[in-house]
């Protein structure tokens, strides 16, 4: 195994530098951020005053805990690194994915995926790069953040290749696959760290949101369609993970108005369902959160939230 000079080599099983410790070093000297997972490949459990204090990705990010939160403890500190895996050495050693260590990884399973894997490699879209064997028989290809927000994914790619990107992670050499007991490994080291293709990235990002909907044709009375540009102005701004809640509650706002007669439901529908797709949201989740409100005007009784 070649060393590229510049950071430690991690050696491979029956080799010197095979230990947890080893490995976690040399990929802190690149920048990456490790954490310990439990035996079965999970994130260990969080301690009770997590479990009840930190709900939002800021607090899970904040939080000093050691192993808690699953990759938010991943960390590039040394001490953590060991404070980690001192009271249980045979945790396995995991490495967090995207913009915080500077790299996705494209995760081929089996023999299915690599057949796709090679046809995408053929194609341009997978060059050679920095590669690991998992101790499933897979492999791991690493390559260069982009920049911006990569998603995970699974089989978007192709049949049985996923995609770990931001707020993703990774099993990484030297642990030990639970079901098979082999170990992860690295086959090429010292190989640079490729940067995707764009045709790649572009496959794997979803694609751009919808332009941003008027609502200038929504009729008189002034006040209706006030009440309900409002709504769908407060929709276009939601943050992610909020998306349906605040979807259905300026859906209920569309029915009050359709109720009062100043608008149809039609016209709720063609108003709301574009700001909906804008936000990301899919359509069909989009389409039956907006009904669910919708109905209720439909038999008079409007639902002021959930």
């Amino acid at each position: 195994m070649t060393n590229p000079g510049r950071y430690p080599t991690p050696g491979g099983p029956g080799t010197a530098g095979t230990s947890i410790r080893d490995h976690a070093a040399a990929y802190t000297a690149r920048g990456w951020h490790v954490f310990a997972l439990s035996a079965s490949k999970t994130p260990l459990p969080n301690c009770a005053p997590c479990r009840a204090h930190h709900t939002t990705p800021d607090q899970l990010e904040d939080c000093s805990c050691l192993t808690c939160h699953g990759f938010y403890a991943a960390t590039t500190d040394m001490d953590r690194v060991d404070a980690m895996f001192m009271a249980n050495p045979t945790r396995m050693l995991a490495i967090r994915t995207g913009h915080h260590s500077g790299i996705i990884v494209v995760d081929v399973d089996g023999d299915e995926g690599q057949q796709h894997a090679e046809r995408l490699a053929a194609e341009g879209l997978l060059p050679p790069t920095l590669t690991a064997r998992t101790g499933s028989g897979g492999t791991h290809l690493v390559y260069q953040h982009p920049g911006g927000r990569v998603p995970n994914s699974a089989s978007k790619l192709a049949p049985r290749i996923d995609v770990r990107g931001d707020g993703g992670y990774i099993v990484a050499p030297p642990s030990a696959h639970p079901r098979t007991g082999r170990r992860y490994r690295w086959v090429n080291w010292g190989h640079p760290i490729t940067a995707p293709p764009p045709e790649l990235i572009a496959r794997l990002r979803p694609p751009p949101p919808q332009p941003a909907p008027k609502t200038a044709y929504i009729t008189p009375p002034h006040h209706a369609h006030r009440r309900l540009a409002g709504a769908i102005n407060t929709l276009l701004n939601t943050r992610v993970g909020e998306r349906n809640n605040v979807l259905y509650w300026a859906s209920c706002v569309a029915a009050e108005l359709a109720a009062a007669g100043h608008i149809t439901t039609t016209q709720a529908m063609d108003a709301l369902l574009p700001a909906a797709l804008h936000t990301g949201l899919p359509e069909p989740e989009a389409r039956r959160t907006i009904t669910s409100a919708l109905r209720r005007a439909q038999g008079g009784e409007i639902d002021h939230g959930r």
